[in-house]
């Protein structure tokens, strides 16, 4: 029976005598008496002294080298392959001292002169079992550092597959909010505005990938233009989402009146709207909104708890600050907002911006107001010069930070987000409202997209296309006023003529449009422009605004994707990551 060292008893010894010589054999053992051995067992011969070793467990052999039958070195070498453990004591007479040191050469531990001397064997004996202890105990150190290496090992392995788990959520982490930043940047303004003899310019930086400023500078109708700068409380995340509920509830028109809406409704209309979950999660929002007529230069300014907005005029020395006129949104349930009215000469300028400016003191509002009445700089450039002397000491936690300048004047109009920096050329004002229209004219129906077209508007506008090609025989889409479509905009038109290219036509396509078309591989759109124009009836009337759920906006911003997504390889590759995402969130 095959045994290893760690079946071996812990407590008294066994010990085997092999000798053809009885009186050895008696001689050894009583001189071993003294061990306090558990047995001493006395066998004649090599062939005995397998079947013991084959039998029990032995801890130390005591042989002779020359015995009948099988000798003791014939007995070690069996002994090596078949019975590993027994330490061996070789004796060995004068004549016989090269077949001992052959013993040796076999791994015995010790060997003795025979007559062997009680005291000497004793000895031996005792060293040998000195030794086995010895060996079990490196053994069992072995072991237990075999076992603790691997509980080691797996501990590491657990460790790294902790570490890989953590870089993959990294990883994801990173992606989502990568992801949530190009959607974030989608709701702020694409392109500068193009506001007749008026410019504006706008710097914008998140805290990090996302943050809680907003702002705005949306084309009301042919001489109106509404202004919202916003800034929710908090930074990150939960910011961000604070500011884009803030967009979405937005109203600046009034339908039922079919004009705009004054400032104070426009506030106190978000703050009615946002109270109930703003108080919920603890949150508020600071905005100011400013509703300017491009044409006269009047301008109605309220403020919901926002810093002062600033009025520097050419012909003045001094600034006005307007400060708030009620209330963050979310404080109050019923809050009331004054608003101010005055009229913008050619020259003034008008600063809108968020508290990271005057955060960290590097600038008061009273150096902003300064500094914009006294600077020679290109506006741009102004707002640059503040966000460095803002920046110029570096804190832990950044705040969000946003400037808006406007002024009445014509040049050129510009947008920095931290990426390139866009510029326009303020062209004369616009000679139609930036809406979108709807009429029909026998079994006709015509639908008009003037200035520029988000995803605030997409549901609205596929509902509308919907309703009129279920009652009538042809839809024509006029893009004659068209400024600029966004990318979910694009989408929804692609799938309106894709659902029924026999019903639908596409007339009086601008170049910037139509350049948008063909980047994105938008064939089936392109294909339906009609050259031939289709006069529009004068029945044209603005499509109702009318509040959007939440969940049928996310459902619009991933379908329209999805479209854009399976045009081309180019496009997939630019969409599928906010495809990814919105699919995500949509669960």
């Amino acid at each position: 029976m095959e045994k290893t060292l760690h079946q071996l008893p812990e407590t008294r010894p066994v010990l085997l005598v092999v000798d053809d010589d009885p009186m050895v054999r008696k001689l050894v053992s009583r001189g071993l008496e003294a061990l306090n051995a558990e047995a001493i067992l006395e066998v004649e011969d090599g062939e005995a002294a397998q079947r013991v070793l084959k039998e029990r467990h032995v801890d130390v052999v005591i042989t002779d080298v020359l015995m009948p039958n099988m000798d003791g070195r014939e007995l070690m070498r069996w002994a090596q392959v078949n019975c590993p453990e027994p330490v061996w004591v070789v004796l060995s007479g004068l004549d016989t001292f090269d077949a001992a040191v052959d013993a040796l050469h076999l791994g015995a531990f010790d060997f003795l002169a025979k007559p062997p001397e009680v005291q000497r064997v004793r000895v031996a004996v005792r060293n040998a079992l000195e030794h086995l202890a010895l060996t079990r105990d490196r053994e069992r150190l072995f072991g237990e550092l075999e076992t603790r290496n691997r509980q080691l090992a797996e501990k590491v392995h657990q460790l790294e597959e902790m570490c890989r788990m953590l870089e993959d959520q990294a990883e994801r982490i990173h992606a989502d909010l990568t992801r949530a930043e190009v959607i974030q940047r989608a709701l702020l303004p694409q392109s500068p505005p193009q506001l007749g003899n008026w410019t504006a310019h706008s710097l914008y930086r998140a805290g990090s990938y996302v943050g809680g400023d907003f702002y705005d500078v949306a084309i009301l109708d042919a001489r109106h233009v509404g202004v919202v700068i916003a800034d929710a409380a908090g930074h990150g995340v939960a910011a961000a989402m604070l500011s884009v509920l803030f967009k979405h509830r937005l109203i600046l028109w009034d339908d039922d009146a079919d004009k705009p809406l004054a400032p104070c409704r426009v506030l106190e209309q978000v703050n009615q709207s946002l109270f109930a979950d703003l108080s919920a999660s603890g949150g508020f929002i600071t905005a100011a909104y400013l509703l300017l007529d491009t044409q006269s230069g009047d301008v109605q300014v309220a403020s919901a708890g926002h810093p002062p907005v600033i009025w520097t005029q050419r012909s003045e020395t001094e600034f006005t600050l307007f400060e708030r006129t009620g209330p963050a949104i979310g404080l109050e349930p019923d809050a009331r907002y004054d608003q101010l009215q005055f009229n913008v000469a050619r020259g003034d300028s008008l600063l809108l911006y968020t508290d990271g400016v005057l955060d960290g003191g590097a600038v008061t509002t009273a150096d902003l107001a300064s500094q914009l009445q006294t600077s020679e700089d290109d506006r741009s450039d102004f707002l640059q010069r503040v966000y460095q002397q803002v920046t110029a000491q570096p804190v832990a936690d950044q705040d969000d930070l946003t400037m808006l300048l406007l002024e009445r004047t014509e040049g050129v109009s510009s947008i920095d987000d931290g990426g390139e920096t866009r510029q326009t050329v303020t062209p004369s004002p616009p000679e139609t409202s930036a809406t979108l229209l709807q009429g029909v004219d026998d079994t006709e129906a015509f639908l008009s997209i003037a200035g520029t077209a988000t995803w605030m508007r997409s549901t609205g506008f596929i509902e509308a296309a919907e309703r009129l090609l279920a009652g009538h025989s042809l839809l024509t889409i006029d893009l004659a006023d068209c400024d600029y479509l966004d990318s979910t905009f694009l989408g929804t038109l692609h799938e309106i003529v894709t659902g029924d290219p026999d019903k639908v036509r596409v007339q009086r396509l601008p170049d910037s449009v139509r350049a948008l078309f063909t980047e994105l591989s938008m064939e089936a759109v392109l294909n339906s422009v009609e050259a031939e124009t289709h006069q529009l009836p004068d029945s044209m009337r603005p499509l109702r605004r009318e509040e959007e759920d939440p969940t049928r906006q996310a459902e619009r911003l991933l379908k329209a994707h999805e479209v854009l997504a399976s045009l081309s390889d180019d496009n997939r590759e630019q969409f599928q990551g906010v495809v990814d995402s919105l699919r995500a969130d949509l669960g």
